[in-house]
């Protein structure tokens, strides 16, 4: 036994070793070309290093067992309909172009833009027996599926003929669609390539988290994502996330064009094109982040698109007609990539893709005019000139980094100012006035807190930032906004959640959408209670007085109590601070860790307070008949005797609970002692006193009390100064209400 598991380390030893060592390789024959840093080859060669495992291990069935009769019938459709052009005959009896001319798709008019959102969207809903046929053409992109699709010379003419099939599928929900491209090399090298405004409603959505809005919002997956510690299985993205990845640049794309062959383009000759290939991928993250499932995001055949698009300009440049069609490479490092080999799982071959018929007949790639001294204009809404390169580029979002490039275009419906895109006041009071125009509160409501967080983690202070809350039983929305600068025990970047209120056997079940003051999505994080994490998560809350039915968040229908939700107020002032909620909302593009969250909280505390006094609780049980007054002397000369009566001083929640004021110990170094009596008609009553340590024993004492600014020197460690938190003075309010707890008062009085 001993011996089998010596063998097996081994084993596991040599095969690591055996990766490391290619992936050596490929640092030496990438290293010197100046385009890849070793961080970014290492992460190509494992990316091949998982295709080639799921190819072998048939990763494909675990996402669909049994392709069906009904599902193959479609995809030979579309293959057929591909070699026929079918779309493109049907068209032409409207006389329409006969070509797809394929544009950036920040080119694309409104309405080719909403066209292309109906038809992905139809393919996304169009269900074919099991799955919908968007997901089957994800499957058909499976390395089982497609063993020659990456990593050899028929990269380039699989992903040609996939983009086609998947183009006229497109058409066969809207005739006159077209698969538009995505340039990144205009993206590139924005103070903050992520603020690209193609990551916005009016594109492809958002780019921080869960996709959830543009076109593609709430798409689901028919798979989990891989590589994630949670389980995610909506369409989700992480452009720019990590500070290591970068996207394709102006260089990358003119050393593919100017290559003098094509076998310097394929991977057993050279694996500098498929490597920077996944260069975007990774950048985007996500879906897009392992190639598998890459095409589960729309971004996936824009991206391909492009690289279509530089390997035909290649062809252009650097081949004669006959010699697109014949030539390929001498290494076609395994027998899938071969000249005269299917080109599974399609019934053509590998050579059939390098036909010079798709940009004869099929399609046509419109090129992005660049600006010039003559022309300094861009011919899209999206782009802005930068006169310093002559090149039209990505404008940036509003509320976007503009770092150096004040007194350009570089905004999108906003200008540049001290590096960030802003709009004038007026415009902004505007926007406010627009959104809350019709907003509706809950008749009956209760309230929980959440925080918006910027990319260095700290709280979005602005009174634009707001969440929509939906009740997912009735559809009523309400628009809660930052409500100005934030106070101790408040955490900066605090909004308050007002939510449906939960009834007895019941709970609420509301969704939430955040955006910053800027109009940007925020995504959620939640609290995982077992690892101890914020973790990204769906926004969606359920609130029920029971708390195994619901989310785990502290609420109150007391809108004077809600300040004080997620703290600790049962102890002593000093280590009071408030603990961050379970869900909160970050407002970035960058990658904010769980530790950033936290830090927000754990850097609050409370100051130290400057009144004259404070107050602290008092148990007195007593006859309902009553009539006793209340006094506390102060036993040195620090300050008045405060006296009342016990009625008038009793909370209204508990009436045995009676608020007292004393001196403020914070004032006063040695502390502040003071004798606590219970009068009638200014006689002392004889009651019994008992006093509650820290630890919870109880014993008689005589009505003493010591406060002071050290807890350990304090016997009665819950006081404040502020009145307003008097109702909820002595409760812990972490978490769902049924778990908070209440800490009785040090002294207490049996009368």
């Amino acid at each position: 036994m001993i011996l089998r598991l010596l063998v097996t380390f081994l084993w596991l030893i040599l095969i690591s070793q055996s990766k490391l060592d290619s992936c050596e390789q490929w640092i030496k024959q990438l290293g010197d070309l100046d385009f890849f840093t070793e961080a970014q080859i290492r992460m190509v060669c494992m990316h091949q290093k998982e295709w080639v495992k799921d190819r072998d291990e048939e990763a494909g069935r675990k996402f669909l067992e049994v392709t069906t009769d009904n599902q193959l019938k479609y995809l030979r459709h579309v293959e057929q309909c591909t070699r026929e052009n079918c779309v493109r005959d049907a068209r032409r009896k409207k006389r329409a172009p006969t070509k797809s001319i394929r544009k950036e798709i920040r080119m694309m008019s409104p309405t080719e833009l909403r066209d292309l959102g109906i038809a992905m969207n139809g393919l996304k809903n169009r269900q074919i027996d099991n799955i919908t046929a968007w997901d089957l053409h994800t499957l058909v992109h499976y390395p089982d599926s497609a063993p020659g699709a990456h990593w050899g010379p028929a990269f380039l003419p699989w992903h040609r003929e996939f983009l086609r099939q998947f183009e006229i599928a497109l058409q066969t929900e809207v005739p006159s669609v077209t698969l538009p491209y995505w340039d990144s090399t205009l993206d590139q090298g924005l103070p903050e390539e992520a603020d690209s405004v193609l990551w916005t409603d009016e594109l492809l959505g958002n780019g921080n988290g869960y996709v959830k809005t543009g076109p593609f919002a709430n798409w689901d997956t028919n798979v989990l994502m891989p590589l994630s510690q949670i389980p995610v299985k909506k369409l989700y993205r992480s452009t720019g996330g990590r500070e290591q990845d970068r996207l394709m640049t102006p260089k990358d794309a003119n050393w593919i064009i100017t290559r003098k062959n094509f076998s310097q383009l394929t991977f057993c000759h050279d694996k500098t094109f498929e490597s920077m290939h996944g260069l975007s991928h990774v950048w985007v993250g996500g879906f897009m982040y392992v190639i598998r499932v890459s095409p589960n995001d729309p971004t996936f055949y824009m991206h391909h698109a492009f690289i279509d698009n530089l390997w035909e300009k290649f062809r252009q440049n650097s081949q004669t007609r006959d010699e697109r069609e014949v030539q390929w490479a001498t290494k076609n490092c395994n027998d899938n990539h071969g000249f005269d080999v299917q080109m599974k799982p399609f019934t053509i071959q590998n050579r059939d893709g390098l036909s010079n018929q798709y940009t004869d007949e099929w399609y046509e790639y419109q090129p992005v005019r660049h600006c010039s001294a003559e022309d300094a204009t861009c011919d899209s809404p999206f782009y802005w000139c930068d006169m310093k390169l002559w090149r039209c580029r990505s404008r940036v979002v509003y509320g976007g980094n503009c770092t150096g490039y004040e007194g350009t275009q570089i905004c999108y419906n906003s200008v540049c100012s001290q590096g960030k895109c802003v709009v004038p006041p007026r415009i902004r009071s505007a926007t406010k006035s627009r959104i809350e125009d019709g907003n509706l509160s809950f008749k009956e409501r209760v309230w929980a807190k959440t925080v918006l967080l910027d990319k260095d983690g700290k709280g979005i202070e602005d009174d634009l930032s707001r969440i929509v809350i939906t009740d997912l039983d009735t559809n009523q929305t309400q628009i809660v906004f930052h409500s100005g600068e934030t106070e101790f025990p408040e955490i900066p970047g605090t909004v308050y959640l007002s939510l449906p209120k939960p009834r007895a056997g019941k709970m609420s079940r509301v969704s939430m959408e955040a955006r910053d003051q800027f109009g940007r999505y925020c995504q959620a994080q939640c609290m995982n209670s077992t690892s101890e994490r914020y973790q990204v998560c769906q926004p969606f809350l359920n609130i029920s007085l029971n708390s195994e039915m619901s989310s785990p968040v502290s609420f109150t229908h007391s809108i004077s109590s809600r300040t004080f939700l997620n703290l600790d107020l049962s102890v002593h002032p000093r280590q009071m601070h408030p603990e961050m909620p379970y869900i909160v909302f970050v407002c970035s593009r960058k990658l904010v860790t769980s530790a950033m969250i936290k830090q927000a909280a754990e850097v609050v505390r409370a100051p130290t307070s400057t009144e004259n006094y404070v107050f602290f609780r008092v148990a007195v049980f007593r006859e309902e008949t009553s009539n006793y007054q209340i006094e506390v002397s102060p036993y040195s000369d620090v300050g008045p005797i405060f006296s009342s009566s016990i009625e008038k001083a009793a909370s209204a929640f508990d009436p045995n609970i009676v608020y007292v004021q004393a001196p403020n110990p914070e004032l006063h170094k040695e502390g502040v002692r003071v004798r606590v009596s219970i009068l009638t008609n200014n006689n002392r009553v004889q009651c019994q006193i008992k006093c509650t340590e820290k630890d919870g024993s109880m014993h008689e004492c005589n009505g003493d009390v010591d406060l002071h600014s050290d807890s350990t020197l304090s016997q009665e460690d819950v006081f404040t100064s502020d009145p307003h938190s008097l109702p909820v003075l002595g409760w812990n309010m972490k978490g769902h209400p049924s778990f908070w707890r209440h800490k009785m008062p040090f002294l207490s009085f049996h009368c």
